[in-house]
């Protein structure tokens, strides 16, 4: 009876410290992190960009490592990015249960613009005028929107329009880098 009794103890023991044992494990399981729709996102100054919160619980709380950079703001699991300055921040989210996530979202300057020596070029039918870029990289490409109102060709900075007939129309310059600019032609 006494060996019984001590079989039983035993036992006991045993499964209580496996209960103990693995009651443990599961409370001290790390909840899996917030993940988004991206992991990096891009916007330039002045835009906005919406990521979504893939798991978690609502609601989320969401903050900028760098507001000089970007905003953010969140409305249930949609967030909400706005660029500021040109630069890259953190967006760091935490949920109910303070599981946390972070992306990373890099803002770009919004491409700076071609300067011209004049905004518009008012010229005859069969006349020229002359339009001088003063910014940007050569070589420069042109494109004129309506070529039946007015023609252009480019030679170095110096930009040579010709009307064709009486009307309104732009044109379009841009330079090595992609940056562009427009003039305003008016043919009479």
């Amino acid at each position: 009876m006494k060996s019984f009794f001590s079989s039983v103890v035993t036992a006991a023991l045993c499964l209580c410290s496996f209960a103990f044992v693995s009651c443990n494990k599961n409370e001290n399981k790390t909840p899996d992190p917030l993940t988004f729709s991206v992991t990096k996102a891009e916007v330039e100054v002045g835009k906005t960009v919406k990521v979504t919160v893939k798991n978690g619980t609502q609601p989320f709380t969401v903050k900028s490592s760098d507001e000089k950079i970007a905003t953010v703001k969140v409305e249930k699991e949609k967030i909400t990015v706005t660029g500021v300055a040109g630069g890259t921040a953190t967006i760091s989210v935490v949920d109910k249960n303070q599981t946390t996530g972070s992306f990373t979202v890099t803002v770009k300057a919004a491409a700076e613009k071609l300067e011209f020596d004049k905004a518009e070029v008012t010229v005859g039918v069969e006349k020229e005028e002359v339009v001088t870029v003063k910014s940007g990289t050569a070589p420069y490409t042109v494109k004129v929107t309506d070529p039946a109102v007015a023609t252009a060709i480019v030679k170095e900075a110096a930009i040579t329009v010709k009307g064709v007939k009486a009307g309104t129309t732009t044109l379009t310059v841009t330079d090595k880098d992609g940056k562009t600019g427009e003039v305003a032609i008016k043919v009479e």
